[in-house]
């Protein structure tokens, strides 16, 4: 694989990229901010690539290789990782991905269109559930991300019974003892762990002109955990779309209701 530091104007402007912010680096260089939230921001970077930079989960990139690697799901290919001289930020070079986010396309849908597009996720979703996993993790036994609003990492740990005292941990201090309770003992610990994309979110599935899954983005999240964490992490924001359950059991047959409720108290 070619290296930047070997291209010239495109290294000094991925250097660039790791010392200014986004927004000047975009401005500067005519780049097309696609997508910005946070310190994180994903600029087009000439015709057929994107730099996603921030304060990233860099274990993203070797995810994406290991999914391409092991089923046929649509992602993009990751061509360089680089950090910043301090550290304190990171970049990834990847592969543009063509489409309309699910989210913006999912109102012109026919209810045919709707269960033939969940279908379709549903068996891309089923290939990750094949790759069983011996710890809960990411790729490399990289750390596992939890919570809604302030993210936290933590493990990776060798069983469900160490994810569910980390979980316990998260549970809102303020939250009545009885509650804190029964919310961290309902909790199993005998789930299958499988490989999860943990945010299969309809912003992040792109779709093409026929209504055709054409990529899914924003792995940071992934890794191996129980089960259930595909479900319980795809249902937790469904404003855009609010019929979305109803087609929900396409993608994803298996329901747990029960789990989702225990884990209600304990991500904030």
């Amino acid at each position: 694989m070619q290296s930047f530091d070997s291209q010239g104007s495109q290294s000094s402007q991925l250097s660039m990229l790791c010392r200014t912010s986004h927004l000047t680096l975009a401005l500067d260089h005519a780049a097309e901010v696609i997508h910005s939230m946070g310190s994180r921001t994903v600029v087009r970077y000439g015709k057929d690539k994107v730099i996603k930079s921030g304060r990233l989960n860099v274990n993203e990139a070797d995810t994406l290789r290991f999914v391409a690697a092991n089923t046929s799901i649509p992602v993009p290919r990751v061509h360089e990782v680089r950090h910043s001289a301090e550290g304190c930020k990171s970049a990834i070079v990847m592969d543009y991905m063509p489409g309309i986010p699910l989210e913006e396309a999912w109102k012109s849908f026919s209810h045919d269109q709707k269960i033939a597009v969940t279908r379709e996720i549903g068996a891309y979703v089923s290939q990750l559930r094949c790759l069983k996993g011996s710890y809960i993790g990411g790729v490399n036994r990289g750390k596992v991300t939890v919570g809604r609003h302030d993210r936290v990492y933590g493990g990776p740990f060798e069983n469900e019974k160490l994810f569910n005292e980390f979980l316990r941990s998260m549970i809102v201090k303020g939250a009545p003892s009885t509650l804190r309770h029964y919310a961290g003992a309902c909790l199993k610990e005998d789930h299958e762990i499988v490989f999860t994309h943990a945010d299969l979110a309809p912003r992040n599935i792109l779709v093409d002109e026929h209504g055709r899954v054409s990529a899914i983005l924003d792995w940071e999240d992934a890794g191996w955990y129980p089960e259930y964490w595909e479900h319980y992490r795809a249902l937790r924001d469904l404003r855009p779309m609010p019929d979305w359950p109803e087609y929900f059991h396409y993608m994803l047959p298996q329901s747990y209701e029960a789990e989702f409720i225990n884990q209600a108290p304990l991500e904030d």
